[in-house]
Formats: C-alpha cells, sequence, structure tokens
C-alpha cells in the first residue's frame, strides 16, 4: 500500500502549521484581552463590561458616525467579538477543532475587514487581508498539525 500524503508525516508542514496557528492564535487572542485593559491602570480585567464598553466606545461611534451600518449590529458586534476574539484565539494555539478555529479566526479576520472597507479604511484593510491570507495559509496545512491537542488526541495510528 502507498502512503499518501496527506496521513504522512511531514515535519516542515507540522512546523509550519503551528508557527502558523500560534501568530493567528496569538494575535486574535491578544487583540481580544486588549479590549478588557484598563487604560488608566493598564490591569486587565477579563468579564468586566464597563472596562469593555469603555474600551469599545471610540470604535463603536466611529462605525456609527462614519458607516452605514445600523446601530444596533454594531453595538452587538462590538461586544461578541472581544469574546470571539479570545475563544478563537485560545482554540487556534492550542490546535482545538483545528480546522474549525481556523475557519472562524479567518472568518473574523474577514468580518473585521468589513468594517474598515465601510469606513473606508483602506490601509487597515489591507492588513486584515495580510491576516487572511496568513490564516488560509495554516488553514492549508491544517492535515498536518501533528503539534496541536487534534493531533495528540485524535491521531490516527495507521498515520504514524
Amino acid at each position: 500500500m502507498t502512503e499518501t500524503t496527506a496521513t504522512k508525516f511531514r515535519s516542515e508542514v507540522a512546523f509550519a502549521n503551528l508557527i502558523l496557528r500560534l501568530w493567528v492564535g496569538l494575535r486574535l487572542f491578544m487583540a481580544g484581552i486588549d479590549k478588557f485593559r484598563d487604560k488608566a491602570t493598564k490591569e486587565y480585567a477579563i468579564g468586566n463590561m464597563d472596562v469593555l464598553k469603555k474600551n469599545v466606545q471610540p470604535l463603536y461611534d466611529n462605525m456609527v458616525a462614519e458607516t452605514f451600518l445600523p446601530s444596533f449590529m454594531v453595538a452587538n458586534y462590538v461586544v461578541v467579538l472581544s469574546y470571539a476574539l479570545i475563544i478563537v484565539g485560545l482554540w487556534v494555539i492550542v490546535g482545538l477543532f483545528s480546522r474549525l478555529s481556523l475557519l472562524a479566526a479567518g472568518l473574523l479576520f474577514v468580518s473585521l475587514s468589513f468594517g474598515l472597507m465601510a469606513l473606508p479604511d483602506d490601509d487597515q484593510a489591507v492588513f486584515r487581508g495580510i491576516e487572511v491570507a496568513i490564516t488560509a495559509f495554516a488553514l492549508m496545512t491544517a492535515a498536518h498539525g501533528k503539534i496541536s491537542l487534534d493531533g495528540i488526541l485524535f491521531r490516527s495510528k495507521k498515520a504514524e
């Protein structure tokens, strides 16, 4: 029987997946927890809605004033976004539900891009596009994610 490249361990692709996954996950996680950082005290208060609302208020005001997006959508998005960035970032870092979490990460970056395109903030939208591409590369290497929770927990014995 012949082994396919999808089941054969290729260390360079596994390491590429790890590096890309760590970058994407850390980018998301750090952006999410920064929404809960009290700018006055420099302390993090994860889950503190007062700190979160104070930090996202300028973003909310800008989006409502400068785009066609309705205020109720923007208000819900900026709150859900903060938690989504943290949760998806952690999943991507540890490699839990790798394909699904990388897809969610890519969609988060696309949603951020959409908001920037609606402003329009062309420079920042391009930077989000780079993050989308990096996430797509990580997703393309997910089949080789042996250095992940998925790779450890769900690896096939015949693939080793």
